[in-house]
């Protein structure tokens, strides 16, 4: 009955950022996939796939119960780390969800959500945010994985509790402090091109208005696509 699940290169990219050998916990499991991988491909021992509502949480409990690995992974119904207990898992997973979802499930409980060892981050939109709460907290950015999925350029980001708040530029708040170093990643030039299409766009909108808002994010955007430039020149 059942077999080894498979899971796309996203989802792969997030398996390799786990503590293997430790309890790992996935919020907002999407059919408990993630957990039953790494449980059948023995990368942890145990895991936690939670879901907030119980209609997402009885397809995980059904997609679990045709795994070979079911005895070690349990479904739990609960919003963000409130379906944990203190310091139950070693990595905990958010993966899939907007950078504000993830912040708001961090900000619920600072104190308990750095009871846990590792996280592993997949926005799926606005990282700057996810980055600038973890800066402000004194959490690290320790790696940064760009991922190209349906034509679509993934980020994931790795990160574990401290208590020693940093600054990052603007540019590393939106692209990331970690890829900015990544030269040779073969998505480099892409994305950076991504953000700069991105910025380009905004600049020429605000080019339409006069107003004094507009004129500071002017200013603000003319500065982004300069040094924007000289890291692309340079690359």
């Amino acid at each position: 009955m059942g077999g080894v699940v498979s899971i796309n290169g996203r989802l792969l990219a997030v398996a390799r950022m786990v503590i293997p050998g430790q309890v790992v916990a996935d919020i907002g499991s999407d059919h408990a996939r993630l957990p039953i991988y790494l449980v059948e491909q023995g990368i942890v021992s145990w895991a936690i796939a939670t879901e907030i509502s119980q209609g997402p949480l009885s397809r995980a409990q059904a997609a679990i119960m045709l795994s070979p690995a079911r005895d070690s992974i349990q479904p739990r119904l609960g919003d963000g780390l409130q379906a944990l207990d203190w310091s139950e898992a070693a990595t905990v997973i958010m993966a899939g969800m907007g950078a504000d979802t993830i912040c708001q499930i961090l900000s619920h409980d600072w104190e308990k959500a750095a009871s846990y060892r590792r996280f592993v981050f997949q926005p799926m939109s606005r990282p700057f945010v996810l980055r600038k709460a973890l800066a402000e907290q004194g959490w690290p950015i320790l790696d940064e994985l760009l991922i190209r999925e349906n034509k679509r350029i993934f980020i994931i980001i790795c990160s574990q509790p401290e208590n020693r708040p940093y600054k990052l530029s603007r540019l590393e708040l939106d692209i990331g402090p970690r890829i900015l170093k990544n030269r040779d990643h073969e998505l480099y030039k892409p994305y950076l091109q991504q953000w700069m299409d991105r910025y380009q766009a905004v600049y020429k909108s605000l080019l339409q208005s006069n107003s004094p808002e507009n004129r500071l994010l002017k200013e603000d955007y003319k500065h982004r696509i300069k040094a924007l430039e000289v890291i692309m020149d340079a690359g």
